[in-house]
């Protein structure tokens, strides 16, 4: 019943059974380097007023990041990093809507004090 081709093939196949288990057990180092970077992707939002422009956003990242050290913690470390990268993502989205939200202030202050600038010239 079994000839030789077939009981390679199932050698084979075991031995990749194996080393697949073998990889997933020891899955990915934990991200410690991801979550660093995601941290400092909101202090950066927090520099830039993210708080007053973007606080939906930033209170995500920040629970993200939160989310994300609890599952290093745990040793679910694909998880953490997924989160890390999350954390990091709407961290940067934040820094860009404050950015854009001062940017916004900024333009309309100057378009008030150049409606100022026409009254009074006239």
């Amino acid at each position: 019943m079994f000839t030789k081709k077939n009981t390679a093939s199932f050698i084979k196949a075991a031995a990749l059974g194996v080393a697949v288990a073998s990889l997933t057990a020891c899955g990915i180092d934990a991200p410690k380097s991801e979550i660093a970077y995601a941290e400092a992707t909101i202090q950066s939002a927090r520099n830039v007023d993210a708080n007053r422009y973007a606080g939906v956003e930033l209170e995500r990242a920040k629970g993200k990041l939160h989310q994300a050290k609890t599952a290093m913690k745990e040793g679910e470390n694909e998880k953490a990093l997924r989160l890390a990268d999350e954390a990091t993502a709407t961290a940067s989205l934040a820094q860009a809507k404050a950015e854009a939200g001062k940017a916004k202030t900024a333009e309309t202050q100057m378009q008030e004090s150049l409606d100022m600038l026409k009254t009074q010239l006239k």
